[in-house]
Parts: structure tokens; C-alpha cells; sequence
């Protein structure tokens, strides 16, 4: 009997299993940069796709845009998958 691999299957590549790891947060708010490093996310160990946490956007997204008017608003991450290169 063999174990289960660790993670889930990609929703991507759906060959790679995605795992939990430390890696950096990267977007632009307000036409600058944010960089938050050591964030848990799950990577794909196959062609590297990564998904963060659901909590931690949408902690992010209370504290940088509290007291922003709702018609102002536009997300910095629209949700928890990363975007793909050649997706528009």
C-alpha cells in the first residue's frame, strides 16, 4: 500500500500535486509594489502554479482598502488563484 501524495492535484497542469510552502506575496496597490514575504501558499511542483490563502487576500483587502468608496474599488488580486501568463 502506498501513501497519499501531500497537497491536492493542480487545477492548472492537473499533473502536479500543490503543496503548502513559504513563498512571497507580490501585487500593485495603488501603482506601487507590495511585497510580503513568508506566506503560506500552495505551489505546484510541476509547472509552479500558486494559490494563496483565501483569509490572508481577504485580510489584505480589508486593511488596504478600508474607508475606500465600493464604486472606487478594484481588487488587487480578483481571487485566490494566481494569474497565468497569456491569460487576459
Amino acid at each position: 500500500m502506498t501513501a497519499k501524495a501531500p497537497g491536492y492535484a493542480c487545477p492548472r497542469c492537473t499533473v502536479g500535486r500543490c503543496t503548502p510552502q513559504r513563498t512571497t506575496f507580490c501585487d500593485m496597490v495603488h501603482d506601487q509594489l507590495l511585497s510580503i514575504p513568508n506566506v503560506l501558499a500552495h505551489i505546484c511542483d510541476v509547472c509552479n502554479f500558486v494559490e494563496f490563502d483565501q483569509e490572508l487576500l481577504d485580510t489584505l483587502w480589508e486593511n488596504l482598502y478600508s474607508g475606500t468608496p465600493r464604486e472606487e474599488l478594484v481588487p488587487a488580486v480578483s481571487s485566490k488563484r494566481s494569474p497565468t501568463f497569456g491569460e487576459g
